[in-house]
This record gives C-alpha cells, sequence and structure tokens, in this order.
C-alpha cells in the first residue's frame, strides 16, 4: 500500500483538478486576529491572490533541489522558535508522516487550534495553477473547505514540484490560507538559510535519488527496450515514475512498520538473505508490486522501497506483470547502498 502521504498528494491533485484553486493577500498575524470569512473561489482567483504576480522564468535555487531538501529536518523546521515568530503557541505533538513531512498543532495568536502539516518536495504540483509568489516562487493555493488551506511554493516547473503547507483549523474561525502562506514563507526562508539536518547512516535510502536507479545499466538492461525510450521523471523527495510504451512503474521509499507476507500476497527472494512481498493487483489492471525492508531500524520500524508495475495492454496479465515487476526488484536492488 502507498503511503499516506502518496495519498494525500492524490486527493490534492484530484481537488485541484476541480478548479477550487484560491488565492489569498497576506497581512501580519502577528497584529491580528482572522474572523471567519468565505469569499468564493472565483472570486480570489480574480483577484490574483498570492503576494504579487507569478514569477516568470526557469527556478534555479540550489537549497531548493530535491537533492539538498532529502536530508532537511522536516519537523526541525517547524521548531518552537520558528513559530514563536507568529505568537503562535505550539502543542508538543510533532507527527512525522516520513522524510521531508511534519505535521504540528498550535494555538494561535487569538487562541484558535490549528494544525500545520508541512511536505518538502510535494508532487503533482500544477504550476500553471500558480496565483501569485511567496518567497520569489510561484504560488499555488487549494482551498480545500472553509477550515483547511494548502499553499505551495513551486520549487520546478516540470515536473510539477514544491514545497507544500496545510493549514487546518478544525474548529474553525481562522484563515487558513493566510496562515498557510505565513508560515510556507517562513519555511522557505529557513531552507535558503541555515535547514536543520537529518544525518544518514551508512547504507541509508535517505539520500538516494530512485530516478538515478531507473536510469541505471543494471535497470534498463532487466527493462529492455521494447521499442520504446524510457521516460524517467521525479515526483518527490523518495518517489520517481518511469514510464515506456503501454509500461508504467513507480519506486517510493520510505520509513514505517517493516514489511511482511499477508494473506493474498507471496514472499519472494531478490538476492541471497533478502526477501520480499510480491503483492498482485486487485483490479482487472495487469499491475502488481513487490516491496522489501532495505534496512531495519527496529523491530517496528524499517526503510522500506516499494517498486510499483503497470502493464496497460489490452493483453496483459497479473501473472506477467509479477514476473516482469521482481525481475526489476531484482535488478535495482543492485544499484542501492
Amino acid at each position: 500500500m502507498l503511503s499516506r502521504a502518496v495519498s494525500r498528494r492524490m486527493i490534492v491533485c484530484w481537488v485541484a483538478t476541480l478548479g477550487l484553486l484560491t488565492g489569498c493577500a497576506g497581512e501580519d498575524l502577528t497584529k491580528k486576529n482572522f474572523e471567519r470569512t468565505t469569499v468564493p473561489a472565483t472570486e480570489l482567483a480574480e483577484s490574483g491572490g498570492g503576494q504579487g504576480s507569478v514569477p516568470s522564468g526557469p527556478i534555479d535555487d540550489p537549497a531548493l533541489e530535491l537533492a539538498t531538501l532529502r536530508t532537511v529536518d522536516a519537523c526541525g523546521l517547524l521548531s518552537d522558535d520558528f513559530v514563536g515568530n507568529f505568537n503562535f503557541t505550539p502543542q508538543e505533538d510533532f507527527g512525522s508522516g516520513g522524510w521531508g513531512e511534519c505535521s504540528r498543532s498550535f494555538v494561535d495568536v487569538g487562541g484558535k487550534p490549528i494544525r500545520v502539516s508541512l511536505e518538502l518536495g510535494e508532487g503533482g504540483v500544477f504550476p500553471d495553477q500558480a496565483t501569485g509568489n511567496v518567497a520569489g516562487l510561484p504560488l499555488v493555493q487549494l482551498s480545500i473547505d472553509d477550515t483547511s488551506c494548502i499553499s505551495t511554493a513551486v520549487t520546478n516547473h516540470n515536473p510539477g514540484l514544491g514545497i507544500s503547507l496545510m493549514a487546518n483549523y478544525e474548529q474553525g474561525g481562522g484563515d487558513a490560507c493566510q496562515t498557510s502562506y505565513l508560515v510556507l514563507e517562513g519555511v522557505v526562508e529557513q531552507l535558503r538559510a541555515n535547514p536543520p539536518q537529518l544525518m544518514p547512516e551508512e547504507g541509508s535510502l535517505l539520500t538516494v535519488d530512485l530516478c538515478e536507479s531507473f536510469q541505471s545499466e543494471e535497470f534498463l538492461a532487466a527493462l529492455g527496450e521494447d521499442g520504446d525510450e524510457a521516460d524517467v521523471m521525479p515526483s518527490g523527495l523518495h518517489f520517481c515514475m518511469l514510464s515506456q510504451g503501454r509500461i508504467t512503474a513507480h519506486a517510493y521509499a520510505r520509513v514505517g512498520w517493516p514489511v511482511a507476507p499477508y494473506e493474498g500476497t507471496n514472499e519472494i527472494e531478490l538476492v541471497d538473505g533478502l526477501t520480499a512481498v510480491q503483492e498482485p493487483g486487485a483490479s482487472d489492471m495487469a499491475e502488481c508490486s513487490v516491496s522489501w525492508n532495505h534496512r531495519e531500524l527496529g523491530e517496528e520500524e524499517a526503510e522500506i522501497l516499494s517498486l510499483h508495475y503497470y502493464d496497460y495492454a489490452s493483453e496483459a496479465d497479473v501473472d506477467t506483470a509479477c514476473e516482469r515487476v521482481t525481475e526489476l526488484a531484482k535488478a535495482m536492488v543492485k544499484t542501492l547502498p
């Protein structure tokens, strides 16, 4: 199964296609507590939103590249000192969904509870839907409902990548777009200055670029040409997608509960001493995935890598998909630390 981060990314993309994008101008939250107001999305879109016009031209900022962001401590970016700049009172309940992700609860200057969720290297961003700018980057804002808003700073045009900050006033009464904008602006400024760092241990997947694994000689040899050149594209800090004609594959690295076989799956061996869980797709589509524990972190945690494979040809079947993804997984293991 995909992690909550990927699920949320799919939800965000789905909502964005409905045209619910909104922009919010920003004031100083330390000076004013906001009454909740409901403004039509069309009105916000027509107003231009954000802080000024949408920046044009290429984005070239080494501090915001995926390779740099992979080692940033996302929860460190939401520290007590940082949120104190907004007169927020922090609560001691950090929640990390994985590398590059963190959420935390606060009480704003007006006494209203708020939850913020940060994701570095967000995939599935639509740069052409930017309505303003944040810290000199194109800003995409998505107002989900009266209580929640996502502000995303676009860090790459093609593919669309960014840094997203969701603000959620669960009890209402606050301006979620305003808050998400201001906190996101501060996060980007930290990333450009001296961001807190994670220290990767030997053999960790933390710094691995999975797109490089897809483009390795070992993986491409196992994939075969099939008459089409493979197109490889990053879709997050630890997420990469590959397409080749009728074939699509994506790899995803994360920290989570160690994978183990369960009903409906098969235990397979990738190399001597390394077993994996093969999971056939449950739909009519020819799909199959292989997941394995790359590095044990304890009884209840491991670094995990999952490789998913889809074949959209009419004659394709699940058994063949499982054979192919297993071959590719065996080749991918050879590219990892």
